[in-house]
């Protein structure tokens, strides 16, 4: 490891960390798991979990949970080192594939968890079959109508996450404009 005996690749090394820890921090990720994907994109071989946690100046266990969170993204991937008991990691290098896994991921996740509800508030609005007055019918009919346009949206975003990961819009040219194009197709879906 050249970083432990060249001083001012040690400090770049150092900063490079510290400042994805905080970006991580600032996005509401735990900062050990910046720090480590850090550690894992800017070293050039793999890295085992003994000297990620000296790095970092934190437990094995911590760095083994949090590598694990960065697993379970595709972020890292362990890798065999002919001679060694020890597990070594490195960095998936593709920002895009793991920000598409993450959102892709996220979004189906937390969009889930409003379908039953939905589901829920289209059966009371059409099992209504009580006597309302024109203002009870009128905010009913406004109710399924709000209803609509969130089931509407929900359906975008999810036929929009069923093709995202395929997408390869964003390294190619133009790509804004194209992305563009894919969500006024999807609005015809």
């Amino acid at each position: 490891m050249i970083e432990k005996n060249n001083p001012l690749l040690a400090k770049i090394e150092d900063i490079f960390v510290e400042t994805a820890g905080d970006l991580a921090r600032s996005l509401s990720i735990n900062p050990v798991v910046g720090q480590l994907y850090a550690l894992l994109y800017i070293r050039p071989e793999s890295v085992s979990l003994d000297e990620m946690a000296e790095k970092l100046k934190i437990s094995k266990g911590n760095v083994s949970i949090n590598i694990r969170i960065l697993e379970s993204w595709q972020a890292v991937k362990k890798v065999w080192i002919k001679g060694s008991r020890k597990d070594y990691y490195t960095a998936e290098t593709d920002f895009l594939k793991i920000v598409t896994n993450r959102l892709t991921e996220g979004l189906a996740r937390r969009l889930n968890t409003t379908a039953e509800p939905l589901e829920k508030i289209k059966t009371i609005l059409n099992n209504s079959q009580a006597k309302f007055s024109s203002e009870e019918k009128n905010r009913i009919n406004f109710y399924k109508t709000k209803t609509k346009q969130f089931e509407e949206i929900h359906n975008l975003v999810l036929n929009f996450l069923k093709v995202l990961p395929s997408l390869n819009l964003l390294k190619q040219r133009n790509s804004f404009f194209r992305l563009l194009t894919l969500a006024k197709n999807l609005q015809k879906l």
